[in-house]
């Protein structure tokens, strides 16, 4: 008798807990995912759950997405989905998939993939035109179950701390630093974080 089939389903904003120990062996294998200073993670995901069921009610597309692979009744692995936009040079979106998690003694049996399918599908859904998965060049085994799939590498992403980014740049925040940002949304953090990396104009010299 063959092995049951993977089922895979969306989750509400109040349903992280059904992810169970997924969850919790994530994050312990994920800590630079928490960023200090903001809401804890679970709460940012939930938000962001939120905010998307918001943006489908207004009539809009989905924004994110979190899924829940199941078999028989449990949990076995979770993905992140998000939408966006391909940038000045595209009018298309993407599928960022954030994160794809199966747990150990569930790997290679069919988990990331039926992750994957639901990428896809969410892709369908939401009218992008290619799926975009972030991975650490050095998760090798990671790589090749993309490359299997007809991922290839696209672009290099650099990152750079904004504190020391600001020094590089001799520009001062325009937002306090000292100012707590635990009660804005994603949304607000990601706006505030443009604000930081905009250069201030030079002031006009006085006669």
């Amino acid at each position: 008798m063959g092995r049951p089939a993977v089922s895979v389903r969306a989750l509400a904003a109040d349903e992280i807990s059904a992810l169970g120990p997924l969850w919790t062996d994530f994050l312990s294998s994920s800590p630079a995912t928490v960023v200090p200073g903001s809401l804890d993670i679970g709460e940012r995901v939930s938000e962001r759950i939120r905010e998307s069921a918001a943006a489908v009610e207004a009539g809009l597309r989905p924004t994110y997405r979190l899924v829940l692979a199941e078999l028989d009744g449990a949990p076995v692995g979770f993905a992140s989905y998000s939408v966006v936009e391909r940038g000045l040079l595209s009018a298309t979106a993407a599928i960022v998939v954030d994160v794809v998690h199966v747990a150990e003694g569930q790997r290679k049996h069919g988990v990331g993939t039926a992750l994957l399918r639901e990428a896809a599908g969410f892709a369908d859904e939401v009218g992008a035109t290619d799926v975009v998965v972030n991975v650490p060049p050095s998760h090798r085994d990671v790589n090749r179950f993309f490359a299997r799939y007809g991922f290839s590498p696209m672009v290099v992403r650099r990152t750079a701390p904004i504190g020391a980014l600001r020094r590089r740049l001799g520009v001062e925040p325009r937002v306090d630093p000292r100012d707590a940002t635990v009660d804005l949304t994603p949304v607000q953090r990601s706006l505030r974080r443009r604000v930081l990396l905009t250069a201030r104009k030079p002031a006009r010299a006085t006669r």
